[in-house]
């Protein structure tokens, strides 16, 4: 599964099975957080004019110009990810995380690693049920919260869409290629022959 999943930027009309698209999203819900925090949520779309208007906020219409699918609105279900900062530093005062109920000091703003962690749990798991996904971050995205009525606590961290594949234009990126298995995977230690400049 995890070979077979690559961001998909173009689908089918073909409606997702709400079945499915419940067990995707469950997938999301049992992602790791820190301190079993769970201060992961997610906003199931699958209205026509909401995914439109999210696709009008993601500027859609700039990217269609430039030659590619409208691959936004025309995935018939979209999951965004959601993390709440204030669920990890409330864990983080509770007495088992804190006897002096002083929050930690934070070296890691753990939420985003764990919004990742459900994010990708997304992503696998729309392989395993046949269908293909593709993302988009939401840092350019402002009105998304209103639109969706995303509470103030949360933080919209992007888009997954999701349907049946159709044939789509790979990105200019996958030129580069991945990085040799020697510059990235290291046994026991870097060694000094690894380290780079």
């Amino acid at each position: 599964m995890v070979a077979r999943r690559r961001m998909v930027r173009n689908y089918t009309c073909s409606p997702v099975d709400p079945a499915a698209l419940e067990r995707i999203v469950d997938a999301g819900r049992k992602a790791p957080s820190a301190g079993f925090s769970q201060g992961q949520a997610f906003v199931v779309v699958t209205d026509r004019a909401d995914r439109a208007s999210i696709a009008a906020l993601a500027g859609e219409a700039d990217y269609v110009e430039a030659g590619f699918d409208p691959w936004i609105s025309r995935a018939p279900a979209h999951v965004v990810v959601c993390v709440s900062e204030d669920a990890y530093r409330r864990r983080y005062r509770e007495p088992d995380k804190s006897p002096d109920g002083k929050e930690i000091e934070w070296p890691v703003p753990y939420w985003w690693i764990d919004a990742g962690a459900a994010l990708q749990n997304i992503l696998l798991a729309a392989v395993d049920e046949g269908l293909a996904a593709g993302f988009l971050g939401c840092h350019a995205m402002s009105g998304l919260a209103a639109l969706l009525d995303i509470p103030e606590e949360y933080s919209p961290i992007g888009v997954v869409t999701i349907g049946h594949p159709a044939p789509d234009r790979r990105s200019g990126s996958l030129d580069r290629g991945r990085r040799p298995v020697r510059d990235v995977i290291h046994r026991d230690r870097w060694s000094p022959a690894d380290r780079s400049g």
